[in-house]
């Protein structure tokens, strides 16, 4: 870990919990609201709907001809040759899309869509940079208390945060109960997650309305208030909660993060964006925000390096934190920093395996 900021004492594992049954003060509350958000990993994945004015169209008709080639015996050693030079950008040994647990519908194909065969190599690695972007992952709650322990000494009291890949909206409403920031926005792509986002969110302010109704002592706007984070504040953290809460759904890169103080990426799959999101970020946040990152670091002369957390330490993955510095940038650092060359004969040994399954 870099910083000479001492190292708060990680937990390992999330501590038993019994539902709360009465509200006996604000701490009672808080648990009940943290309990609520909680399990978002394991939800069901819909698949994209196939219509003609689906916004996932061209990305449904290059998954329907890779799948129709994992699905054919006949066609594997096609499909292997397609993917050998795209491995750099793709997550795991097969796309997760065109496995049968994938998010392509089962229907059949729509007039028109082409074969493998007729779709360009550019095509199919652009393919495959978003869908990485489309698997979907959470961090447990003990590993979300890490990291905001971890941030904590570098974040003033206010700001905004922003969680780009918002999914479920599980870390915008822990931000939003641990730290007092003014706002804090999620954006998501999917609309299937940023629907179940608003869900959980009107869910989690019906509880909270509810627990501060049943308080034998009214909190008031003025009350003081401790968080779970130790950071004392009043009552307006609670009272005013859904002010501070935003779910928008957009592309991460078409919103704009010019105000945000903090930026939390679960950029795990991220790797083949990190140059575009690092060159974002430099273009568009202020001196003194603060970026996290967790497996892939950021590789750009804006961005001073905090801390690193290995693996196992915060989280089950690495975890970094990263200071803007310097003015503005308009244009790119540099040439793309992050691509990676798995051993292409174990590659396609495990893929052939994994198609003959």
């Amino acid at each position: 870990m870099n910083s000479s900021t001492p190292q708060p004492t990680f937990r390992t594992e999330n501590r038993p919990t019994e539902p709360v049954q009465r509200f006996r003060q604000p701490a009672d509350i808080f648990e009940a609201l943290f309990q609520s958000i909680q399990g978002g990993e394991t939800h069901a994945r819909p698949t994209l709907e196939l219509t003609p004015d689906s916004p996932f169209l061209p990305f449904l008709e290059i998954g329907y001809a890779l799948r129709a080639c994992a699905e054919k015996a006949s066609r594997h050693d096609y499909l292997i040759e397609r993917l050998r030079p795209h491995l750099s950008v793709m997550i795991g040994t097969l796309p997760a899309s065109i496995l049968p647990m994938g998010m392509l519908p089962k229907l059949a194909p729509l007039p028109g869509f082409r074969p493998l065969e007729q779709i360009s190599d550019d095509e199919v690695r652009s393919w495959l940079i978003q869908e990485g972007g489309l698997i979907y992952g959470e961090m447990q709650r003990f590993e979300l208390d890490n990291y905001f322990d971890a941030v904590q000494p570098f974040l003033p009291p206010g700001g905004v945060m922003v969680d780009l890949g918002s999914g479920l909206g599980k870390v915008v409403m822990t931000a939003a109960l641990s730290w007092p920031f003014v706002r804090c926005v999620g954006i998501e792509l999917m609309t299937y997650r940023h629907r179940l986002a608003q869900e959980r969110l009107v869910r989690l302010l019906t509880l909270a309305r509810q627990g501060l109704e049943a308080l034998p002592q009214p909190l008031t706007p003025d009350s003081p208030l401790m968080l779970p984070s130790g950071v004392q504040t009043s009552g307006r953290h609670l009272l005013e909660l859904g002010a501070r809460i935003a779910f928008i759904e957009s592309d991460m890169f078409k919103v704009d993060v010019r105000g945000a103080s903090l930026v939390f990426l679960y950029s795990t799959c991220f790797g083949p964006l990190m140059d575009a999101l690092s060159n974002k970020l430099a273009r568009e946040l202020p001196e003194g925000a603060l970026v996290t990152t967790t497996t892939y670091p950021i590789k750009h002369p804006a961005f001073r390096l905090l801390q690193s957390h290995a693996p196992g330490t915060l989280s089950w993955t690495s975890v970094m934190i990263y200071q803007r510095i310097g003015p503005q940038m308009a244009e790119p650092a540099s040439e793309a920093r992050y691509l990676h060359q798995p051993d292409v004969v174990a590659w396609e040994a495990r893929a052939r395996a994994d198609l003959a399954s």
